[in-house]
Formats: structure tokens, sequence, C-alpha cells
């Protein structure tokens, strides 16, 4: 009989862990975005974290001028576990590595960081000057998946920073409808001071766009944003808005797309390969990412529950929904 039980569970998907590595081994010896995504985003979805919730798991998490691969949050938003990522086969010891890892743990004030390429494991509770050794290795590959299971639950399960569930999703979703209320606030603030502006002035201003959408990127034109963060959005209408993330991005594509064209036909499909809807008349399922807006007098939720580049994919999707004597100038950002 089959024992079905938490830690079996985990056990299974080290399993799979295991034959994935073996199977795919020649893209993530070379690739590092698909080693996390099939070799260490399923292991934290089975311990819990739900990997699409930047409320539970920020990805490229910010620290001290550096980016970590994973942030653990707990309930009150603070940084539990680090967890850096590597492609598969990546040289663990090396020490440009380790001294990254010890300047964030320090930055954060965070005492479990783990590093790994998805099979070897590297667990730091204790750095001092000198010791470079971890508290604890696991090898996937080789060790007993029950002990490494084990191990896992014991200390990076998401129960221990999240005792309820419905706390994650209350959580989200409340968090969901305040960035759609500031996404739409955002764009009326901007175009209301843009319509009351004299015309010298917004002569002027529009001088000072230009110089600064000569520093910006089209959308059309970006490549990988991977461990990118926007800081502006210059939307069709020259109308420039601040964003924080590429969902922000995309977040704003979608008010202004909305905003301009109440012709479009609802549900509107995503770009991006995830055979989902972008613009749909349904809630989407708790734990993914989406906020709520009226558009043609119905509710309706957008998808936003997408990596950096997708973003990317569906704005440019979104605006292609565009009559093309709306678009003054191509939707640029600013990075870095």
């Amino acid at each position: 009989m089959k024992i079905k039980s938490p830690l079996a569970n985990i056990t299974n998907i080290l399993g799979q862990i295991r034959d994935s590595a073996e199977l795919y081994k020649e893209t993530l010896h070379s690739n590092e975005s698909a080693t996390r995504s099939v070799l260490i985003d399923p292991l934290l979805r089975a311990l819990g974290w739900d990997t699409a919730n930047p409320f539970m798991v920020e990805i490229e998490k910010t620290i001290d001028k550096g980016r970590v691969d994973y942030a653990l949050l707990d309930i009150n938003q603070d940084i539990k576990v680090i967890i850096e990522a590597k492609k598969l086969g990546a040289a663990l010891s090396d020490k440009e590595i380790f001294l990254a890892l010890v300047k964030y743990a320090f930055s954060a004030g965070v005492s479990d960081i783990f590093l790994t390429d998805g099979l070897y494991w590297l667990h730091y509770t204790n750095f001092s000057p000198g010791n470079q050794e971890p508290s604890k290795k696991l090898f996937v590959k080789d060790d007993d998946l029950v002990e490494i299971a084990a191990y896992f639950v014991q200390r990076i399960d998401a129960a221990r920073y999240w005792p309820e569930q419905k706390d994650v999703d209350d959580l989200s979703e409340s968090i969901n409808q305040l960035q759609s209320q500031i996404s739409a606030i955002q764009l009326e603030l901007a175009k209301t001071k843009k319509e009351r502006e004299p015309s010298t002035v917004v002569e002027k201003k529009s001088s000072a766009i230009q110089t600064k959408v000569e520093n910006m990127t089209t959308l059309a034109k970006i490549g990988n944003v991977a461990r990118t963060k926007p800081s502006e959005l210059l939307l069709p209408d020259n109308t420039i808005v601040p964003v924080n993330t590429w969902a922000d991005v995309l977040s704003q594509i979608c008010m202004f797309t909305m905003a301009n064209n109440p012709n479009m036909n609802i549900p509107l499909k995503d770009a991006a390969g995830k055979k989902v809807e972008l613009i749909r008349l349904s809630r989407p399922p708790r734990g993914i990412s989406f906020f709520e807006t009226i558009y043609q007098g119905n509710k309706v939720f957008v998808y936003t529950n997408y990596d950096s580049n997708n973003c990317i994919r569906n704005s440019l999707h979104l605006l292609e929904q565009l009559p093309e004597k709306l678009i003054d100038v191509q939707a640029s950002v600013r990075y870095s």
C-alpha cells in the first residue's frame, strides 16, 4: 500500500526532480532559469510555497545592491529564508558566490540560506570568519530521499511561517485589489495633470519627455529582462507613470488599453502560451495573482501571474488591441 503523507509526497517530488535532472540535463547545465523551473520550483510548491505569490515568495529580491533568486517571506512579510540558485552542475564552492551569500545574510538579517543547483543543496546557518562550510549538505541524486524530505520539512516548510493558508489567500487578494486601485489612480492622475497644464507647459514637458524617452527602451525591442526591475513606463499617449515591477507594466498597459478601446472581445486570450485568459469574466483560483476592474459595465479579472518576460509579451499583446490613431509613441520603459 502506498503511504499518503506530506513527507511521502515530498519524497515523490524529489524522485521526479532527480529523474528530470537526468532527462533534461543538457538544457539545465546551460540554463539557470530552466533549472529553477524544473528542479527547484516543484520542491518549493510541495513545501507549501506559492512561487507565483509575491507575498510568500519574492523572486529576484534586491538585497544590498544584489539580487537573490528566492526570498521566502513569513506572514509579516519578513524574509526568513534565502535560496540562491545556479544552473545544474555549477561550481557551488566558488568563493565569490559564498561571499555574496555572507553579504545577503548580514544585510537581510537571515540565518537560513540555501545554495543549490537543483540537485546539490548547501544549507548555511552560521556564517563566521574563516568558516566556509555549510551546516548541511544534501545531494538529491545519491542521498536517501526520505531523509532529504524530512530535512526540508523541518527547515523550510511553509507552515512554519504561514500557519493558515487562508491568511495567504486573503492577504494576496486584498493587495491585488489595492494594486489595481493604485494603478488606476496613477493613470487618472497623470492624465488629469496633463489635461490641466497650459499649452506652453505641455510643450516644455513634451521636450522633457522626449529627453526621457531617449533613455528608455521600447517594449517591442526588449529582450530577456529576468533579474531586472523597471522604474518608469511611457504609455502610447506620452504619459509617464512610475512602476516597480513588470507586473505593474502589464497592469498599467491593460488599464490604458481598456480605457481607450471600448470594443475589446472579452475574454481575451493570453499571448504567453499559458493557455489561460489574460482578461476573463470569472475570478481566477485562489493563490493566482490578478487584479479586478470594470470593463463594458462588467466586472473583469486581469491575470498577472506571469514572470517578467511574459508580462512584456502580454503587454505587447494588449497594445495590439489599440486603434493606431491613439498611439502617439511606442510604449517604452526604463529599467535596470
